[in-house]
Order: structure tokens, then sequence, then C-alpha cells
């Protein structure tokens, strides 16, 4: 025979389901509120050409030097991939940010999104500045 369980019982358990609620808010609210400083950068593969995005994700900065204006048709190709690239890193930065703040192992998923390639010259820029 089952016996239900005492007001005092029912009442830990809603006390602990509502820290437990309260933490997770928190930990959302503080992921909200860093985002929002989270940008991304990106370049061509030979790196001439450069990309910003804001927290947004919207691009607001592209650098095409000169010396990329002589690609012709691949330059549009060229912008893409930093674009791309920029998307990437902003994505691996969020990523490391909800890790940090507790919301578990995620960012193997976010990197089989991202081609091999770009997390390898984001990983290698990311080296090149510590």
């Amino acid at each position: 025979m089952t016996t239900m369980p005492g007001a005092d019982e029912v009442r830990a358990l809603v006390d602990r389901l509502r820290r437990r609620n309260q933490q997770v808010i928190d930990r959302y609210e503080e992921f909200v509120a860093h985002s929002g400083e989270l940008t991304g950068e990106g370049r061509s593969l030979d790196g001439a050409v450069r990309v910003r995005i804001d927290p947004n994700g919207a691009v607001t900065d592209v650098d095409i030097p000169d010396s990329a204006l002589r690609h012709g048709a691949y330059l549009a190709e060229m912008i893409l991939t930093a674009i791309r690239e920029a998307q990437a890193d902003r994505a691996l930065k969020m990523t490391a940010l909800g890790e940090s703040l507790g919301t578990g192992r995620v960012r193997p998923m976010v990197e089989d999104a991202i081609p091999e390639h770009t997390r390898e010259r984001i990983e290698e820029r990311e080296d090149r500045r510590e």
C-alpha cells in the first residue's frame, strides 16, 4: 500500500523545485546579459576579406582591401566565407558562455554544425590571440 506524503514533505519538495527553477532563471538571465556582448569575426580563406557581426548576428563591418578586388568573381565567395566564419565564431562563443553557466555540454552539437576547416581557422586565430 502506498502512503501519501505528508504536508512537510510536499512543502520541502515545492521549495526544492522553486530553488531549482530560480537557479535556471538566474542562469538564463545571466546568459542573456552576456550574450548581448558577443560578436563574431571571420576572414576569407586567404585572410584578405574581414567581416564582423554584431550580437544580433548582423554584419556590421566588411573590410575588402584593394588587393581582394582583383579576385573578380571569386570575391563574392571570399565575402561569404568570411561571413560564415564570423557566424561560427559567435556561435562557438555563445556555446562557451552557456557551458560556463552550467547549461551542459552542447559544444559537440554546435561543432558538428560548423565545417571542420572553419572551426580550425577560428581555433588558430584564438591561439594567436593568447
